[in-house]
């Protein structure tokens, strides 16, 4: 994932100086406070497992799935441990965003909407808001702009269903709001976005009527799939290890159960690698689901 800071994405306008705030992900129209879970109870400490609860409730996503979330640090380059202390101080403030942990396969996936709904969404919320900050890295070099806007328009199609806008509504969205950040650069001036809207119209008129009469699920599964079906580690948790061992050598941890070739928990120090063991964690928390 590229580095990126949460404030360009998340927490709009929010101005806050000490606490801890959890940053969430949500539709193009949610406001802040549907986004955001501010902890100030000063003086108190909390694990980062209590937090994520915090915001589930906040979120109305039922408990038993829990375990599928985690915090990550704002660049999304590392992860928080469950058992983390984290304190809440009047002079500093602590952010994290919750994230699902890893990214199952699709099997998984598509019985998502049966155990929870609102965690189904979450997670294409989750996904799309990575696909449009250009946080995914393709195995496939080869993917081209007209595969990304395609994907655009899909999920142009998913917001008029979701949010009941026929096609004439549609034609007046904006499709820099679908798109990746990388797309945008080459549509920045007016005869570009032109064009763009030019090249926008007949393909969104096609996907149109081709989920016309399919739900909403099966086209923000239709998109989950054309992503990460594409996507390189997509999912992984990075946490750094403190060690008295290891010297000034940083330690890295990579928990990524679904890799393709290195399914399990890799260990770098340096340019040293141990795959310790091969793990399918998901399979169970979804059993118990």
């Amino acid at each position: 994932m590229k580095k990126s800071e949460a404030k360009s994405i998340f927490g709009r306008g929010l101005q806050l100086s000490n606490g801890i705030v959890v940053y969430m992900y949500g539709d193009v129209n949610c406001s802040t406070d549907d986004q955001t879970l501010i902890v100030q109870e000063f003086g108190n400490t909390f694990d980062a497992e209590q937090l994520c609860y915090m915001a589930l409730e906040k979120l109305k996503i039922t408990p038993l799935v829990a375990p599928l979330f985690a915090l990550a640090h704002p660049s999304l380059e590392s992860w928080c441990p469950p058992n983390d202390k984290i304190p809440c101080a009047t002079n500093c403030t602590h952010k994290f965003v919750l994230r699902v942990r890893f990214i199952p396969p699709e099997s998984m996936i598509v019985e998502l909407p049966r155990i929870d709904s609102k965690i189904f969404d979450y997670l294409f919320q989750q996904i799309r808001s990575d696909f449009i900050n250009d946080r995914i890295v393709y195995r496939d070099s080869s993917i081209g702009q007209e595969h990304l806007l395609g994907l655009g328009v899909i999920d142009m199609v998913r917001y008029g269903k979701q949010h009941d806008i026929n096609l004439a509504g549609l034609r007046n969205l904006n499709p820099h709001d679908f798109i990746p950040a990388s797309a945008k650069n080459n549509f920045r001036y007016f005869f570009d976005k032109q064009r763009l809207r030019l090249n926008f119209k007949p393909h969104l008129e096609k996907q149109h009527k081709q989920y016309e009469t399919d739900t909403v699920v099966n086209t923000q599964l239709t998109y989950i799939k054309s992503i990460a079906d594409y996507a390189e580690h997509y999912g992984m948790e990075t946490f750094r290890i403190t060690s008295s061992c290891s010297g000034s050598e940083a330690t890295i941890a990579h928990v990524k159960p679904y890799d393709n070739r290195y399914p399990g928990l890799n260990i770098y120090q340096g340019k040293v690698t141990w795959i310790v063991l091969h793990i399918c964690l998901l399979r169970y928390i979804f059993a118990l689901a």
